[in-house]
């Protein structure tokens, strides 16, 4: 639909709300000057009364269709080719295709071009993809409208809508040229859009495209990446066999290795080791360290030697977190246990790369 931005597009919005409502109130207008001395009407002639006016206008959108036919061919030539058309019982709007430039758009009103500032006409394709499929203006004919809305209106219920615009465009769903009408209902007072063909006026069902299946996750090998440091390593190593770590972080949902280089990978549940962005800290020693300088034999005995060195609470064992490094001044390797169900300050028991107590914050 297009979109009608601007004191312009407002008015516009506006003249299709009133025309729906007259046309809901067609009957009292009617009826009004007898009230005293008729009944009301019924239902059956108000609805009546509504298709009526729903031919009448029906009849002045396709007049209007045809003076901005004569327009576009006076101020472009005799069949210009299209881009994108829109157009109701008031107004009509184009990109009508130029060689080797971007489509013009213009709007007009009555026996005048008017200003297209804060308006717009979108086509439904790409740019290019609707500029390659531009159709003669020709192509778009009051007839198939006019048998289009015929057979609509043969349906129950549907002899009162109204037709609220029309657009004409290429659908890349389709892969066709196709007319786009928006119908307001009066019995529904809903807004739906129907597409056909220009050509013959046949109604053409535009299937919903299908979604593409989400890609699968990978499934989850493990919960406790504290288990899988030998596999996090092995992995590391197969992506980059000899860079120098600068710290390692572990904890239950995956570890984090930061290089010398301020390279960052990351190796979750998954067992999937994933490169991340670059670390731009100021805690980082460019001296780094090797795994072999670490005995990782006695890491599953660290948080329970910690919790003892410092007075903690057997259930602070299972929330441990390991972070492996050097100090900003490259200092010795230490092996940092943090407890990570305290609030902060949260206790924390470091040791040596061999497993040595060397102090806690308690």
């Amino acid at each position: 639909m297009p979109n009608t931005g601007g004191a312009a597009g407002r008015g516009r919005a506006a003249r299709i709300a009133i025309a729906s409502v007259l046309a809901g109130f067609a009957c009292a207008a009617v009826v009004a000057p007898a009230q005293a001395q008729a009944p009301a009407p019924s239902a059956a002639e108000v609805a009546a009364i509504q298709a009526r006016e729903a031919r009448n206008a029906d009849a002045r959108t396709l007049a209007w269709l045809e003076r901005f036919r004569a327009a576009l061919v006076a101020r472009f030539g005799a069949d210009p080719r299209i881009v994108m058309l829109a157009f109701d019982e008031q107004e009509g709007s184009a990109l009508v295709a130029r060689a080797g430039a971007a489509p013009e758009y213009v709007i007009r009103q009555g026996d005048a071009w008017i200003s297209t500032a804060n308006r717009r006409l979108a086509p439904w394709a790409s740019p290019e993809v609707a500029n390659a499929n531009a159709f003669p203006l020709s192509s778009v004919r009051a007839a198939s409208i006019r048998a289009w809305t015929e057979n609509w209106r043969k349906a129950p219920g549907r002899a009162n809508d109204f037709v609220t615009d029309y657009q004409v465009g290429y659908d890349p769903a389709a892969g066709r040229v196709l007319v786009r009408a928006r119908i307001g209902s009066m019995t529904s007072f809903g807004i739906t859009q129907h597409s056909f063909d220009p050509a013959t006026g046949q109604a053409v069902v535009v299937a919903a495209a299908a979604q593409p299946a989400r890609p699968k996750a990978p499934p989850v090998k493990s919960t406790d990446s504290r288990r899988d440091v030998a596999t996090a390593l092995a992995a590391l190593r197969r992506e980059v066999p000899t860079a120098r770590l600068a710290s390692m972080r572990i904890e239950r949902r995956g570890i984090e290795f930061t290089l010398v280089d301020r390279a960052t990978w990351t190796f979750d549940g998954t067992h999937l080791l994933v490169a991340g962005r670059r670390y731009e800290g100021s805690f980082h020693c460019d001296r780094g360290w090797m795994e072999s300088e670490v005995d990782w034999s006695k890491l599953a005995s660290l948080p329970r030697n910690g919790v003892l060195a410092a007075g903690l609470d057997d259930e602070d064992e299972a929330h441990a977190r390991f972070r492996i490094d050097r100090p900003g001044d490259c200092g010795p390797l230490s092996i940092e246990i943090t407890y990570t169900n305290y609030q902060v300050p949260q206790p924390w028991v470091r040791f040596n790369p061999q497993g040595a107590f060397l102090g806690h914050s308690r």
